[in-house]
This record gives C-alpha cells, structure tokens and sequence, in this order.
C-alpha cells in the first residue's frame, strides 16, 4: 500500500504553467544543494571493494523487495540515492567500510530502503522483516545501529531529488505546449498514457545504472527520458522544437547540450542490457504461474524469490569469513529468441521490442 502521491500525474496535469515552472524550478534548486551532492565515490575503488555491477545488482534486489510487498517503485529510486548520497562523504568511517566491503554495502542499502519506506509508503518495513529478507544476514542490532549511523550522516535530510518528479513536470509542461496531448491527460489508452509510462520504465531501469544515478544529475536523466520516449512515440520535430523551446525559456535548460545528448544514449544502453533480464524473468515467472496449482504455493514461491534474491547476491552466513567480499553473481539469464523483434532498420525493431517489454513491465511489476 501506498500514501496517496502528492505527485500525482492527474493533479500535476491540472496545474498551471505558472505552478509547475515554480515547483522545477523548486527542484532544480534542491539537487543543486551541496547537501544532496554525489560524488564518483567509485572512481578509486579497489577490485575487492564494491562495484558498479555489485551496485546494479542491490538495486535491483530492491526492486524484488519492494514488488514483493507491493510498494513504489519510486521508494528504490530514493533509497539508491539515500546510498549514493551516504557512500560519497568522505570522512564518515561506515561510508568509507561500506564502498570497500560488499557485505557493509548491502547492509548499508537495507537501511536506506527501510528509512525511504518511512517516507513514502504507509506501511514501512519493519526489523523483523528486514532481518528476514536478509535471510539473518544482518541481526536487528546491525540494522538499527546502521540507521542512525546513516541518518546522522545525512544530517537528517532526506528529501534527495529524484529524476521521476522533475521527469513528470516535464510532461505536464509538454502537454501545454502540445495541444494534441492536452485532450488526453484523462485517457489511459493515449500517447500521452505512453508517454509517461515509457519514461517512467527507463527511470526505474537507470536506478541501476552508476552513470546515471550518481555521474548525471536528477534533471538531465530525467528530461533525457522524456526525450527518448518523445522519439520513441514517433514526436515530430514541430513537437519536439516546442518541447525544447518551453524548456529552455520556462527552467533556462539546454536539452541539447551534450550531458543530455550522453545521458539519453546512455539510457539507451541501459535499456538494451536489462530488457532481455527482465523479459526472460517474466517468462519464468509466466511458467511458474502455469504450475501453480494453489494461491498458497503461488505465495510461497513468491517468498523465496525475495528471500533467494539476497542468497544470490551475499553467499555467505553471519558467522562465515571466506567469501565475503567477493563480487556477486546471479544465474545467467534465459535466452531469449530476438528474431522476434522482427526485421528492418534498428529504429523499428527497438520500437516493436520497447512496446513488448513495455506491456510486460507495466502488468507483471517486474
């Protein structure tokens, strides 16, 4: 369950061109804060420390959590930056532990999931469940006591900008300057439906990406996205003028400056990688469905999915030594039959392939 999101799309789409350059604007100054600053705290990182894939790989065990408890999508996006905020201080003993030792980073993205829940959702993660998604990793002592380490680090600030509120403005501003899109807001069977759905997937792909999440600033993945979906829904350059236009006047945005013609190829690269992992997920998870022969058995498989998903990621128990920093791994994805993404220039074939992953992320919550 969720609170009800003050960054609703619906109320967003209501808002007058005035508000919603106001609350940019608003935006834009809080990811400039120093307090919010992330560094390249993986630059000097030693081959036993953490890594970018070690990274990709707790983030998306997030993931698996908060579908399992049915929670935002958006709390993994905050927690990430919650840890990319706390592991780029540089004298804080625990950040320093944590960009060296696997085990302290996982821990370390634990507690900053459980502190994001508090802020976002209605029901937060509990210690009892914490330790058991850990699979007794982690005792209720390392997790409170890593909480208020990681809070007091954060001097208590947790209002970390995010790509996904500036990327939903965008789109409210682009349907005032869109007219076609205006009439729409209300329906979910139309472009501006896709629109925000599209964004919002590569949003929550790139919160696995180091590049993205701690190199690029919040605004520039997030209008990046805007304009990839843009260019995937086939926007004429009309359109898109308008787009950059409204940007560049109403928030002093350059969307053709080259950090956003990087980050909208690196948001590319991100989606090639992961599509064809979530896709073969959800063909496993189709299969598993059909074997399914009771609710309860479905429940149960589901537990172990999230319980395996930390087993996969940290192989080692509380008390084990060996191992323990060593990078993680987990089974190789299925191979998947591309020749289904039928023939033709490239552009096609990402376009048929993004609006099939597209259905199956947005009805199987990946």
């Amino acid at each position: 369950m969720t609170k009800n999101d003050s960054d609703d799309l619906l109320s967003l789409f209501h808002l007058s061109t005035g508000d919603l350059i106001d609350q940019t604007l608003a935006l834009l100054g809080q990811e400039n804060s120093p307090h919010y600053k992330c560094r390249d705290y993986l630059r000097n990182a030693s081959r036993s420390g953490v890594s970018a894939d070690a990274r990709a790989k707790v983030a998306r065990w997030l993931a698996d959590i908060v579908d399992y408890f049915s929670l935002q999508r958006q709390t993994v996006a905050v927690a990430m930056s919650y840890v990319d905020i706390f592991l780029s201080l540089r004298n804080v003993t625990a950040a320093s532990e944590a960009r060296r030792s696997v085990t302290k980073f996982q821990l370390v993205a634990l507690v900053c999931l459980s502190i994001a829940t508090k802020s976002l959702e209605i029901a937060h993660l509990d210690i009892e469940t914490l330790v058991s998604v850990s699979q007794d990793c982690y005792c209720a002592d390392d997790i409170r006591e890593m909480e208020m380490i990681v809070l007091n680090a954060l001097q208590w600030r947790l209002c970390a900008p995010t790509s996904l509120p500036i990327a939903h403005r965008a789109i409210a501003l682009l349907t005032k300057v869109v007219p076609r899109l205006a009439c729409g807001v209300n329906n979910h069977n139309t472009v501006t439906s896709c629109l925000v759905e599209f964004t919002r997937l590569q949003l929550e792909l790139a919160v696995t990406d180091y590049t993205s999440s701690v190199l690029r600033k919040p605004s520039t993945v997030a209008l990046a996205s805007v304009l990839n979906s843009m260019e995937l829904l086939d926007f004429d350059n009309r359109e898109k003028r308008a787009f950059s236009r409204a940007m560049t006047v109403l928030t002093g945005l350059d969307i053709h400056s080259m950090d956003f013609v990087e980050s909208r190829q690196e948001l590319n690269e991100v989606f090639d990688r992961q599509s064809e992992v979530v896709m073969s997920r959800a063909d496993r998870s189709r299969s598993s469905s059909r074997c399914s022969n009771t609710s309860s058995s479905s429940a149960s498989t589901a537990a172990s999915t999230s319980a395996s998903s930390f087993a996969s990621l940290s192989h080692h128990g509380p008390s084990s030594q060996i191992g323990v920093d060593e990078p993680m791994h987990t089974h190789e994805p299925l191979a998947r039959d591309k020749s289904k993404r039928g023939v033709g220039n490239k552009c096609t074939r990402k376009q048929s392939y993004a609006f099939e992953f597209f259905q199956v992320f947005v009805h199987s919550r990946i």
